[in-house]
């Protein structure tokens, strides 16, 4: 009887949500065609220091063209290092080409069936990769047409399933430059329960009200993150935008992100570590810590 009133009451108790605690770390979809900030220190060093922050998850950007070129070295190099940690990833394709951003997955030189091999070819080089738990579809789609989106989202999602089945999470962005959910609706696929929708962000995103348009453009799904955001941590507007950001997503208990970005060179936000490439910005890590309750 005492172990049958043990069992009720623990079934009682709230299930604690694991919070995705989420970094960027580009630089393999630039013409460098490598992780910034490894002229400093290596990659090991590197997710070390990801590791001892309290990230959990690291978003990692490509390009199709650095695909194409089959020149895996670095992206080989940093999946053969992460094995060694519990820190999982997720791939984004984030552009077509190395020089520019791309406004869909297609353009007058790439075709979308081109688009869609090249998640055959880095999904099949890294399918023994276990920390490789999900994929961002397509990143920053800049048009406001969520009927296509929509349709080009549905296609990429259900190739990949088809060639992977249940093996990936599947992050889906906005239109206007990732940045609104509201009409984005994949839920009648059959592994919803897989679809995490993600917001991208900015104090450059909107303009005031900030609270009443965050809560249009984020939209009602359940499963919801925000993909990218940041902030320049000595711009005093920036700061203060920051925080009440982080304030409204605890208010509406969306905890789920991936902080852009790990490396300083970013020239609208800046990075969790600091030009020398080793000093870390103990600001932004304060703030994370408030979203992630800790």
């Amino acid at each position: 009887m005492k172990l049958l009133s043990t069992m009720l009451l623990v079934g009682l108790l709230p299930i604690t949500k694991s919070i995705l605690r989420g970094i960027s770390w580009f630089g393999l979809e630039t013409e460098y065609e490598n992780l910034m900030c490894t002229w400093k220190h290596n990659i090991s060093w590197n997710l070390e220091k990801i590791n001892d922050l309290g990230f959990n998850s690291i978003r990692l950007p490509f390009s199709l063209q650095y695909l194409d070129e089959n020149n895996f070295y670095v992206m080989d190099q940093f999946m053969e290092e992460i094995q060694h940690y519990n820190i999982s990833v997720c791939l984004d394709f984030h552009r077509l080409h190395n020089t520019h951003q791309s406004a869909k997955p297609y353009d007058d030189e790439v075709t979308f069936d081109h688009f869609l091999r090249g998640w055959f070819t880095i999904l099949t080089r890294y399918a023994h990769v276990n920390n490789v738990k999900s994929v961002d579809i397509f990143n920053e789609f800049q048009s406001d047409n969520y009927v296509e989106w929509n349709n080009l989202a549905r296609q990429i999602v259900q190739y990949i399933e088809v060639h992977f089945p249940e093996k990936y999470n599947y992050f889906i962005g906005g239109v206007r430059w990732g940045g609104d959910l509201h009409f984005v609706d994949l839920d009648d696929l059959p592994y919803n329960d897989r679809i995490h929708y993600t917001i991208h962000k900015y104090w450059f995103s909107d303009k005031e009200p900030y609270e009443d348009k965050w809560q249009y453009s984020f939209g009602d799904h359940s499963l919801i993150s925000v993909g990218e955001w940041g902030y320049i941590s000595t711009n005093i507007n920036e700061t203060a935008w920051a925080n009440r950001f982080v304030d409204w997503l605890i208010l509406h208990n969306i905890t789920d992100s991936y902080f852009w970005t790990f490396s300083f060179n970013s020239g609208d936000t800046g990075g969790i570590l600091l030009e020398d490439c080793e000093t870390v910005d103990e600001d932004k890590m304060k703030l994370l810590n408030k979203l992630w309750n800790q």
